[in-house]
């Protein structure tokens, strides 16, 4: 998509800069960051480089106005997977499935967010995630979990969401499991299983915790 240089209207900036964002979410998506460049996403927005640099200062600017963007959907999207559930540990498995469904959508974006590339999206959106589930582990504590720390237990959930989703986007996507739901699904559920069941009383495993009386 490319054009002589579009004059935004008076009072229309910020539909530009949302273009922009627009243009810079689908580079980041097909090339990554070496793909997203003032000067590409100028060109597919049919402005010249000054132009962008109206709405943000330096590539840098621009990457972390992507990547919050694009963060600020996911906790409306773990608030609508478990609002109206009424059993915590299903509404807290629920939020990782979708957690690592939203890592797998967007694997450049959070690359660059948890692994410090886009540092300020990675200060905002790392301490609002674990203090989001800290939440969610303290409302199955409410209704009768027993846990010793609520602090450690979320943080060894965060670890095992965050786990599953980075084995995969570090990957080419052709090694990826053919059914990405069903990963999120067991990855959810392993994760929320380990961190609330050795909560109280971590057990070592052996043969004998993992196979069922016959």
């Amino acid at each position: 998509m490319t054009g002589s240089r579009v004059r935004a209207a008076k009072g229309q900036g910020g539909l530009l800069r949302e273009q922009l964002l627009d243009i810079a979410d689908q580079l980041l998506e097909d090339g990554g960051t070496d793909a997203l460049t003032i000067r590409a996403v100028a060109t597919s927005a049919g402005v010249t480089p000054p132009a962008v640099y109206l709405h943000f200062a330096s590539k840098r600017e621009l990457v972390h106005a992507t990547c919050l963007r694009v963060w600020s959907s996911l906790f409306i999207e773990l608030e609508a997977v478990s609002k109206g559930i009424q059993d915590p540990v299903t509404a807290l498995y629920e939020t990782c499935v979708a957690y690592i469904a939203f890592g797998l959508r967007h694997p450049s974006q959070y690359r660059l967010v948890m692994d410090g590339g886009a540092t300020e999206a990675s200060r905002r959106n790392e301490d609002a995630c674990f203090r989001y589930f800290r939440d969610k582990v303290a409302a199955c504590v409410d209704a009768g979990v027993s846990v010793e720390s609520i602090t450690e237990t979320a943080r060894l959930l965060c670890s095992g969401v965050h786990g599953a989703v980075s084995l995969l986007i570090h990957q080419e996507r052709d090694v990826w499991p053919p059914d990405t739901a069903r990963y999120a699904d067991r990855a959810a559920s392993s994760a929320v299983h380990g961190a609330l069941l050795t909560a109280s009383h971590p057990s070592r495993p052996s043969m004998s915790t993992v196979i069922r009386p016959g």
